[in-house]
């Protein structure tokens, strides 16, 4: 088999209503205070690149990147008549083109992804429903919805000066009483003493904090830890991080941002100090969610209610079949990424220059 032809599309999908907030919550803008510098723009107006890899075979490695604001360049790589079995998978990963060869790889060995990460660990993984700062009556309406949909568990962006998180955690209860709450501020408690303010006021509710402040000090994440029963999560970005948590007993459980092998590693990390983790996404485009998952699927203390949403807080998954299903995604069982593109949506996405 040998690469013959690189194809690239780019897409952008609508949210689904109640995801984002009422414009008195509005954020992921820069004339408000969430990442200003990541979101230069509404976060409705970031595009995907679908990528495909065509070969002599007629097979075709399909991935996605990550999502992005206004023109991004993404020249195809130099591997015009390479044979996909001549890379190293390890060497591979992050998305985009990468991910479009891992596919092709898999599909060449007639594998599923999840192989090439190590093997199936378990099944299916849980997911949590996500929405955005919002007031507690759009988060019970959005409670129901996420009940409806088969959902146990619900993530929620918050900060500390809204002075609504807890009525937002009640709104969930009074919907849903056996819903868990992941809250994250993104580090917006700022300090210990306003977070186990609002810890006194959730004990004995099923709650998370992730993120509840700054993480340039884990040894005040293993105060929370140790001075409130709600679980202290940091989100984690690199090997050393995890590494420190678990040697500091900074927390309970915590959110990976890498999705293939760093992910992979990181859990590793956390498994070897007994904690549980899950996977965190961009709130991406349903592509790229299926990627995350099989890593997730091959790690087995990836028990945590993990954020791969973007199937269904946009308005279509890009893909022929639901992703997550009563709040569980299913390892796809066919080779590479295992999973089939809506042709038609893709076409009705694309984003035309």
């Amino acid at each position: 088999m040998k690469i013959t032809g690189f194809e690239r599309t780019v897409l952008r999908v609508p949210f689904r209503p109640g995801i984002l907030p009422s414009p008195e919550y509005g954020e992921f803008s820069p004339n408000k205070d969430f990442h200003p510098i990541s979101y230069p723009e509404s976060v409705e107006r970031r595009c995907q690149d679908l990528v495909r890899l065509h070969t002599n075979e007629g097979v075709t490695g399909i991935g996605m990147t990550p999502p992005y604001f206004g023109v991004q360049q993404n020249p195809p790589p130099d591997w015009l008549g390479r044979d996909p079995l001549d890379f190293e998978p390890h060497d591979l990963g992050g998305g985009g083109w990468q991910m479009a060869l891992l596919d092709l790889i898999g599909k060449a060995l007639g594998q599923p992804l999840y192989r090439i990460f190590g093997g199936l660990a378990q099944e299916s993984i849980h997911v949590d429903y996500w929405i955005a700062r919002m007031s507690p009556e759009d988060t019970g309406l959005a409670a129901q919805r996420a009940l409806a949909e088969g959902f146990t568990g619900l993530k929620m962006k918050c900060r500390y000066e809204d002075g609504n998180v807890v009525d937002r955690v009640h709104a969930v209860l009074d919907v849903a009483p056996a819903m868990r709450v992941v809250i994250d501020p993104n580090e917006r408690f700022h300090t210990v003493e306003n977070t186990l303010e609002l810890a006194r006021q959730l004990e004995g509710k099923d709650v998370v904090f992730e993120d509840p402040i700054p993480k340039d000090d884990f040894g005040l994440y293993k105060r929370l830890k140790e001075e409130t029963s709600i679980p202290i999560a940091p989100h984690l970005q690199t090997h050393l991080q995890a590494i420190e948590v678990v040697h500091r007993g900074a927390a309970d459980a915590f959110n990976i941002g890498p999705s293939d092998w760093d992910f992979l590693h990181m859990a590793r990390i956390a498994a070897d100090g007994g904690l549980p983790v899950w996977i965190a996404s961009n709130v991406d485009l349903g592509l790229f969610d299926v990627f995350r998952l099989h890593a997730a699927v091959a790690t087995p203390n990836c028990t945590f209610g993990s954020d791969i949403c973007g199937s269904f807080v946009h308005e279509h998954s890009l893909l022929t079949e639901p992703l997550v299903v009563n709040g569980r995604a299913k390892a796809p069982s066919g080779p590479g990424l295992g999973v089939d593109l809506d042709e038609d949506a893709v076409v009705r996405y694309t984003v035309i220059d």
